[in-house]
């Protein structure tokens, strides 16, 4: 009895080292939260994404869109100017032109405008974003399809980049 006693106390014990070792081993690894947080969403005239054609300061790029509005290209004058003209298709917003251009500083922030019009439905919408490394502010204008009698609408919204 004494022999099974000592031996389930020396099992108790080294069960405990053993998962304070573990513990000790999961703190020196350092965590991965990019598995868990969502990329950030950036948008097609601050981000090209495929250059086509660089000429001096001149850079032509394919960009894509993640508001929907399809893919178009992206013209890039120096390391300050920037612009983008596109032209797209989606299921709830039909055509869709869309022009925008901006300024970067190089302080790495940035201000931009993008205009966007659907066709067919007169319907225009104006953005105004100011980018700082990781954080932005946008102003956004829509006016609403021809379905959908209502008033215009007015946004502003914030965000921290992660």
């Amino acid at each position: 009895m004494r022999r099974l006693f000592h031996f389930i106390a020396q099992a108790s014990v080294a069960g405990a080292l053993l998962a304070s070792a573990c513990g000790a081993a999961a703190e020196g690894t350092a965590p991965l939260y990019s598995l868990t947080t969502p990329a950030p969403l950036l948008d097609p005239e601050l981000s090209p994404r495929q250059p086509l054609l660089n000429y001096g300061p001149l850079q032509l790029s394919a960009a894509t869109s993640t508001t929907g509005t399809g893919s178009g290209l992206s013209l890039q004058a120096g390391h300050q100017w920037f612009a983008r003209a596109g032209i797209g298709h989606s299921l709830e917003n039909s055509e869709v032109l869309s022009f925008g251009g901006g300024y970067r500083f190089t302080s790495g922030q940035a201000v931009s405008m993008h205009v966007t019009r659907q066709i067919g439905q007169e319907r225009l919408g104006l953005a105004v974003r100011y980018d700082w490394t990781r954080t932005y502010l946008r102003l956004a204008y829509e006016s609403p399809t021809r379905a959908m009698s209502g008033p215009d609408t007015l946004r502003f919204s914030a965000g921290v980049r992660f």
